[in-house]
């Protein structure tokens, strides 16, 4: 068996041939499914008015955490490399079944995280727009002209989307510097407040909503190990990669929200962001310090980090929609590749559904900057803590199954163990601040976290099923440890079902 699924020569060249990013690119395309100015411009100002000057330490916490967790994570990443990351870490270390609800948690909270970015950035292209030119376009109409070319450019293929998105970070990470050095030159010391950092700030506000605005940008880093078939030595490109984008988002985020906090106090600071406007706080604030042609510049790079965050999160989520449908796990049509080799069905498909919930909310009456997106941002949350937390158990117990030689006290058992209590925390906190996500105390909000657990027992219970009623798919599931292993064992077991049927009909 070890003979028949290890790839030849010939095709380990060409696979070789195939793996064009390397670290910069995908610490690109990680940090712009997080990107530095639209989370500046929108999942901040969201975060400090509905959870208040806190959000700034809860960027360290959660940063932490994520640092924590990455541990455990990359040793998985280096053992397997087969598309799916969650899914396959969760199967070979909880189970199946574990593995199938947490792949049902994935595709729920992946197209959530999609639509919230849409939702969000259609009405922040609007405000640039009637603030820069004076003129009101339509946010159904820029939401339209952003599906289009996003959608044009994740279709084309990774490599294009990862060059640009990793020039638009290295562009926005110098914009929110420039801003951060401005407040600095203006308020010296000033600009950095101790208070922020002190105990006091927690009891202003709700520091769970803080929390669950800073967890939520850190969600879509796993993609690193998604690109692992795509990454040249991924066993040394994706760790370094990993960490390299946690600690930029983190750093990154943390200070812009310290100098921010500068200029509006600390007991004042969530009526002035609402007084000012969630979607126009931060260009209000580059208006003061950075003046007309800063506040240009500062618009130009939003923009193009408008992009870049839709453009990951696109290639990001659509790629795992096609590892979970190439399982049968989800429609096959969403397996299919393009002559680009991008995953042209699953990017379709994600397109036009988050054109149909933004515009179906509409229709009924919903915001879309401060409903939709914070709800479908507040799930996503949640969903990918419930992940982490079940991957971090699932690296300890596949770890623990191997021979002691293989395995190491820190990074296999400690550091997930801490990684795990963290996250069983942090879901705590973003469970009991839930209700102040969606700006509504009715019953049905109340409801929404459920969903989650729904899912996963949902999804769990579909695993089960699948092993009594599909046992083939249910042997496919997880299986390999690499993409070339994973499509070999499939070939063989779907070429012994044919002879089977073959066998049957003579």
């Amino acid at each position: 068996m070890a003979d028949q699924i290890a790839p030849t020569d010939t095709t380990a060249q060409a696979r070789d041939a195939n793996r064009t990013l390397n670290t910069p690119h995908i610490v690109g395309l990680i940090v712009g499914a997080a990107t530095p100015l639209a989370v500046l411009v929108g999942t901040i100002p969201l975060g400090l008015a509905l959870g208040g000057p806190s959000l700034g330490l809860t960027f360290l916490a959660a940063g932490l955490v994520v640092l924590l967790f990455i541990v455990g994570y990359v040793k998985m990443a280096q053992r397997i490399s087969r598309p799916g990351a969650f899914y396959n870490y969760i199967s070979r270390g909880l189970g199946r079944p574990i593995g199938v609800g947490a792949a049902m948690i994935a595709a729920l909270a992946y197209p959530l995280g999609l639509i919230g970015a849409f939702a969000i950035n259609a009405v922040l292209i609007q405000g640039m727009i009637q603030q820069l030119f004076g003129v009101t376009i339509a946010w159904q109409i820029l939401l339209l002209i952003s599906v289009a070319v996003v959608g044009t450019l994740s279709y084309l293929g990774i490599d294009l989307s990862a060059g640009i998105v990793f020039i638009i970070v290295i562009i926005e990470v110098t914009v929110v510097t420039i801003l951060i050095i401005s407040i600095i030159v203006s308020k010296g010391a000033g600009a950095f407040p101790i208070e922020a950092l002190s105990p006091h700030v927690l009891t202003v506000g709700q520091v769970s909503v803080a929390f669950i605005f800073a967890f939520l940008c850190y969600q879509g880093f796993e993609a690193g190990a998604m690109y692992s078939p795509e990454a040249k030595n991924p066993s040394r490109t994706v760790p370094r990669a990993l960490y390299a984008a946690v600690i930029v988002v983190t750093a990154t985020f943390f200070l812009a929200t310290w100098a921010l906090t500068s200029t509006t106090g600390i007991e004042g600071m969530q009526a002035k962001v609402a007084e000012i406007g969630i979607g126009g706080f931060v260009f209000a604030t580059v208006s003061d310090y950075l003046g007309p042609f800063g506040l240009f510049i500062f618009s130009v790079g939003t923009l193009m980090s408008i992009l870049a965050i839709e453009i990951s999160i696109v290639n990001f989520m659509s790629r795992y929609l096609r590892t979970l449908a190439a399982e049968d796990l989800l429609p096959r049509y969403l397996a299919r590749s393009n002559r680009f080799r991008s995953p042209g069905a699953a990017i379709i498909t994600l397109l036009a559904l988050a054109l149909v919930v933004i515009f179906g909310a509409s229709l009924i009456g919903l915001d879309p900057l401060t409903q939709v997106s914070s709800v479908a941002f507040g799930i996503g949350a949640l969903c990918s803590t419930v992940l982490m937390l079940t991957a971090s158990i699932a690296v300890i117990a596949y770890f623990q199954r191997l021979p002691r030689s293989e395995r190491n006290l820190w990074t296999t058992l400690i550091a997930p163990a801490i990684a795990s209590v963290l996250l069983l925390g942090a879901l705590i906190v973003q469970i009991t601040g839930f209700s102040y996500i969606t700006g509504s105390q009715e019953g049905w909000t109340g409801f929404l976290p459920w969903v989650v657990l729904i899912v996963l027992v949902s999804g769990i219970g579909f695993g089960v099923w699948i092993r009594r009623f599909r046992p083939r798919t249910y042997q496919d599931l997880a299986a390999g440890d690499s993409a070339e292993e994973a499509a070999a064992l499939r070939e063989i077991r779907v070429q012994a079902h044919a002879e089977e049927k073959a066998a049957r009909r003579s």
